[in-house]
């Protein structure tokens, strides 16, 4: 587990963990980047929350360092280390899924319109941005949907549950997910619903109070998130450069 004074440089046995991901040096033509120094020149930035002309001197030129982490976004490096690390998603019993916002800086704004929307949402508390996560009760992350702040939580919910293994799995959530669309389907798929309902709702349901406390685990997941001040607030113009720093900031505790 990473201690505060090696937030930008993983240690020899945490970089063997990763390692592997990484392609191998080129023999011919320009000698590659050191991918171990451009993985702590981007831990560096999701610890910082500086912009990347800012990055020290010491992991090279910023410009290659972000056309590396590019680069590596388009092949779901970060992704996919996520998904090899998370080695208990297999024996995991409880689902929760929860929001939160993220307030987007004024360096976050203004992407190319040829890039699409980026997940930024503006209300009365300014330009934000809502991560929506699925967590097990081991703090591994199993989905991730980013919309603008002012969409309602439960809006991309039955998007986070597809493809997740829900069959005799206890799913944990607040009112806002108390809808009978999401019940139905969580029910179909074989899981146990643990929401409570609405205080004006017309139809009552089963509610496992004493297990509903158990939902503070994605509660206390995005302040481990959000410790990261990369993560805290949002920098980044484009939403697949936010999303994939949310990868790496919900893998790098279990190196």
């Amino acid at each position: 587990m990473l201690m505060s004074n090696l937030f930008y440089h993983l240690t020899d046995s945490q970089w063997k963990k990763i390692e592997f991901f990484f392609p191998t040096r080129k023999r011919r033509g320009r000698p590659p980047l050191n991918p171990r120094i451009v993985f702590n020149a981007i831990l560096w930035l999701l610890k910082s929350g500086a912009r990347w002309r800012d990055l020290p001197t010491c992991f090279g030129n910023w410009n290659s360092v972000y056309h590396k982490f590019r680069q590596w976004i388009r092949v779901g490096l970060f992704e996919k280390i996520l998904r090899v690390l998370n080695f208990a998603t297999n024996k995991y019993l409880l689902v929760q899924i929860d929001s939160t916002f993220c307030k987007v800086h004024k360096h976050g704004l203004g992407a190319f319109k040829r890039n699409g929307k980026q997940a930024i949402g503006k209300s009365r508390g300014g330009y934000t941005t809502k991560i929506h996560a699925l967590v097990n009760e081991y703090f591994q992350l199993m989905g991730v949907i980013l919309t603008g702040g002012q969409i309602h939580d439960s809006e991309p919910a039955l998007e986070l549950f597809e493809g997740i293994e829900l069959t005799g799995k206890k799913v944990l959530a607040d009112k806002a997910f108390g809808s009978e669309k999401i019940r139905d389907y969580l029910a179909g798929h074989g899981a146990i619903v643990c929401i409570p309902d609405k205080s004006n709702a017309v139809i009552k349901h089963d509610f496992d109070a004493q297990l509903y406390k158990q939902r503070n685990v994605v509660e206390r997941f995005f302040q481990r998130i959000k410790e990261f001040r990369h993560i805290a607030i949002r920098f980044d113009k484009l939403d697949i450069c936010f999303l994939n720093f949310i990868f790496l900031a919900a893998f790098i505790r279990h190196l």
